[in-house]
């Protein structure tokens, strides 16, 4: 109502009528707005028109129907209720002094009762009044179409802008959808995607706080997962417990649930932090994996909209999830498969045994202390691991002979990076480590193995590598010599830096404590080296 009556106002006052409105219970809605100087002046004397007003307004608010009343000044007065999809949200008045006041001296005995002067009355009467009691129905019929042209452009006006907001609503939703469905990698790390969900989550859904809680997963070793965003005053263990003991038993067939009261047991130790709450399942197979929960709406209670964004974003992350522990599952399969493979290898030699595991492990330190991302570095890692699969095209009595190889054995144990990367090459999955299997006897000076490289020609994963390959192999005892001591190791890794192995790969490696190191490959090879999972890579 008090949109359409300041709206309204400005057009009554162009025809000289004053103003005045009540909402839907009769209670007046604000001042008399005048429509003259002439009406300012009889109401703020006391004039009757507020009472005469009133008394309209209520019978067409009961009624619901306009009508002309007539005031003791010698005016009209008009009203009519203002009603929306047939709900009656008030009424307007309007009213106007008469000229037929001025010619049967109505107006001048009121002037008189009210004690104004009638000089001045006279003289605005002569500027402002214009309308005659004949026109009052053809003004009634006026303001009446005046009203109705208001309330319509008040509700269209009222639709567009919850158009807007809803369209607004729903491009922050779907643009949220988006991004989400964008940044679905399986190899990223469900806490990372999550916890970006979390945040997006918090403007899109105009919420204090919000958070993904992920239960334990067996076959990919994954323990409870809980990651938060925003200002919720709780720790992880109180999460994990508030979802698992007051939310998970909710989702009613697996849907989303929202609790506008939200009353915490006591146990739980969370006082008032939780007012109300969202939460949508995130189910494979239709087991519960986790959920997402919105914390604390912003400005009032959750609703259908908030569980419609709210479940969709669910099932967007279920599928990452579900996604995502099959990708770990199938590349711990993978893993198992190579740690058995480069076993098989190690087992035609006792004198190597666990030798692929140990050079996997110093590569892949020594490319995380060179910078590298972690996919990069896990990479190296299979590299060190699988350096050596091309020793299965070697024949074992070369592999083992206990003296010096002759020319022609040792040709042989030349060709084994060739070897392995042929084995490896048909294997797509597998293509961005055969470069380093294939150069991890190259040299910076040109004189390695197998086809000569020098200097940048040679990859950095050749390089870290073939340094990782021969500290071990200098460290461990062989058939044709024993372990060669650490400070001599040390000092011919210096001494051949720039010439076998690259300066930078060198600096990096000595500046690690190889002495705890070699503390460590010294363990038992079944507890040093278990199979690790790609998770446990990833870290």
């Amino acid at each position: 109502m008090e949109s359409i009556v300041s709206r309204l106002h400005v057009r009554l006052k162009n025809l000289g009528l004053s103003l005045l409105a009540w909402d839907s219970r009769g209670r007046r809605l604000g001042p008399l707005e005048p429509g003259s100087e002439l009406c300012r002046m009889l109401h703020e004397a006391g004039g009757p028109a507020l009472d005469v007003g009133c008394e309209a307004a209520c019978q067409a608010l009961s009624q619901r129907a306009a009508s002309l009343a007539e005031c003791p000044c010698g005016g009209c007065v008009m009203v009519a209720p203002v009603v929306r999809r047939r709900r009656a949200l008030g009424v307007v008045s309007a009213c106007f002094p008469a000229l037929d006041s001025l010619e049967d001296g109505s107006l001048e005995r009121l002037c008189v009762r009210l004690g104004l002067s009638w000089s001045e009355v006279s003289d605005q009467a002569r500027i402002h009044v214009r309308h005659s009691r004949a026109q009052a129905r053809d003004l009634l019929d006026a303001f009446q179409w005046i009203l109705e042209l208001q309330e319509a452009a008040d509700l269209a006006r009222s639709e567009t802008e919850t158009l807007s907001t809803n369209l607004a609503n729903t491009y922050e939703e779907l643009s949220l959808l988006y991004r989400i469905s964008g940044s679905m990698k399986v190899s990223q790390a469900p806490e990372e995607f999550l916890r970006d969900v979390c945040k997006d989550l918090l403007e899109v859904m105009s919420i204090s706080a919000a958070a993904a809680v992920v239960f334990a997963h067996a076959s990919t070793g994954h323990e409870d997962v809980v990651v938060e965003a925003g200002a919720l005053g709780l720790d992880e263990a109180q999460i994990k417990a508030l979802a698992a003991e007051q939310v998970a038993h909710k989702f009613i067939n697996n849907r989303p649930m929202v609790d506008n009261d939200f009353r915490a047991p006591s146990e739980l130790g969370i006082n008032d932090a939780v007012k109300n709450l969202i939460a949508a399942p995130m189910l494979t197979d239709k087991s519960l994996m986790g959920m997402i929960i919105g914390f604390n709406k912003l400005d009032g209670d959750f609703d259908s909209v908030d569980l419609k964004l709210i479940s969709s974003i669910a099932n967007q992350a279920s599928v990452f999830l579900s996604n995502n522990r099959l990708y770990l599952e199938l590349q711990d399969l993978l893993m198992g498969v190579l740690h058995a493979l480069t076993a098989s290898i190690d087992a035609k030699d006792p004198y190597t045994s666990g030798h692929s595991s140990r050079v996997a492990v110093l590569s892949k330190l020594i490319a995380e202390r060179l910078g590298y991302e972690q996919d990069k570095v896990q990479q190296i890692y299979l590299t060190g691991l699988l350096h050596d699969i091309g020793k299965i095209g070697v024949p074992e009595r070369v592999l083992c002979k206990p003296g010096r190889l002759t020319e022609e054995e040792y040709e042989l144990v030349k060709a084994h990076p060739s070897i392995g990367a042929k084995i490896l090459g048909g294997i797509r999955q597998l293509d961005e480590i055969v470069g380093g299997i294939l150069t991890h006897h190259e040299r910076p000076d040109g004189k390695g193995y197998p086809q000569g490289l020098a200097g940048e020609q040679v990859p950095q994963e050749g390089l870290i590598v073939g340094l990782a390959d021969a500290f071990d192999a200098m460290t461990s005892d062989r058939t044709y010599r024993t372990a060669l001591p650490l400070e001599g190791v040390i000092g011919e890794i210096r001494n051949l830096s720039g010439a076998q192995f690259d300066p930078r790969v060198v600096r990096t490696f000595l500046e690690m404590d190889v002495s705890g190191l070699m503390e460590e490959l010294r363990r038992p090879t079944s507890e040093l080296f278990p199979i690790p999972s790609i998770a446990e890579l990833n870290r």
